[in-house]
């Protein structure tokens, strides 16, 4: 797992004020949680007087009580509070603290920073086009794999075929040779503007000649974007380690044409269906990893994958040596078959 990163918590329809969110990630339970006046936090889900989960817990105004003995903390995870101490008791407060994350909140997403520091220097992904609006549709689910086989899946366009045929995505057809055109940015590479492919034939609800350009960042996120005049489509999909063995994999969906919100009951179980393709083959990845096979990547088709490790190792020996990540990516051409 990456460190002194911007990774995707949860979105922020999933945490309305005053309630308090679980989760498992990058190895460590957090609580997530918007106090009564808005702000949003996240803590390690764990009191230091006992051990119960804070998310077990309530919100009182701007601090979170915990269930067991009623000891509270601030966003900062300062205690400020114990019920059940007296007068007579000389218990210092602010040296009994959890550990508490970084957390920015924008285009309805609550993003969390692991490692050291506050992330202030380093930027989180943004999606083009949205400005500050909440996503229409989101949906997360778990992969039974680490980080690096969820990303190498999200990066990989050779499993589309195979994975994600279906007759309202793509018909059976012959495989025609893909030339798609590369550039490094602060956190990742992108493939430049193209056209949409002529058997896609949903990106054309955005409308004619519609134009598509996809994004990668470190930790692992992928973001495409379908535009046609001024109708837009975006689509992120986040990569978040829960532990070793597994990944949250979550997909959030923005568009700019009215009529397909009002669709977007009958839209939702193609999503679902769609990203149940995925997690399906990732089970099957994962009964296969357990015999830790040694894998190979191989040609134009695996090279995004080879760049995220290329990227993801330089990320990880710059802030070994504390020095400024530089991105080692060149431009380039790739060409594969589907």
């Amino acid at each position: 797992m990456l460190s002194n990163i911007w990774y995707f918590g949860l979105v922020s329809s999933d945490l309305p004020v005053g309630r308090l969110v679980h989760r498992e990630l990058c190895g460590e339970p957090i609580v997530f949680g918007r106090t009564i006046s808005g702000q949003v936090f996240a803590l390690r889900d764990l009191c230091p007087h006992r051990g119960v989960p804070l998310s077990e817990g309530t919100i009182c105004g701007e601090d979170l009580e915990c269930c067991y003995h009623g000891w509270t903390f601030n966003i900062k995870g300062q205690c400020t509070g114990i019920p059940a101490l007296s007068e007579q008791d000389a218990v210092s407060l602010d040296k009994i603290e959890t550990k508490a994350f970084q957390v920015r909140e924008t285009q309805g997403v609550i993003w969390f920073w692991f490692g050291e520091g506050d992330g202030a220097d380093t930027p989180h992904p943004v999606i083009p086009d949205v400005a500050d609006t909440s996503p229409r549709i989101a949906h997360a689910l778990q992969f039974p794999v680490n980080i690096d086989h969820a990303v190498v899946g999200l990066v990989d366009p050779a499993h589309t075929p195979h994975v994600h045929e279906s007759w309202w995505w793509r018909r059976p057809a012959k495989r025609h040779t893909k030339i798609k055109h590369f550039e490094p940015t602060p956190l990742g590479f992108k493939m430049t503007a193209h056209d949409a492919a002529k058997n896609s034939r949903l990106y054309r609800i955005v409308g004619r000649s519609p134009e598509v350009d996809i994004t990668f960042a470190l930790p692992g996120v992928r973001i495409e974007r379908i535009r046609a005049g001024q109708n837009y489509y975006c689509g992120m999909t986040a990569c978040t380690p829960i532990n070793e063995n597994n990944t949250l994999t979550t997909h959030l969906m923005w568009w700019s044409i009215p009529w397909l919100t009002l669709v977007k009951p009958v839209i939702w179980p193609f999503v679902k269906s769609f990203l149940a393709q995925d997690q399906a083959i990732f089970q099957k990845q994962a009964r296969g990893l357990r015999w830790h096979p040694t894998l190979r990547l191989n040609g134009e088709p695996d090279q995004q994958a080879m760049w995220y490790f290329k990227i993801k190792n330089e990320w990880d020996r710059s802030a070994k040596v504390g020095g400024q990540f530089v991105n080692p990516l060149q431009k380039a051409t790739l060409q594969w078959r589907t």
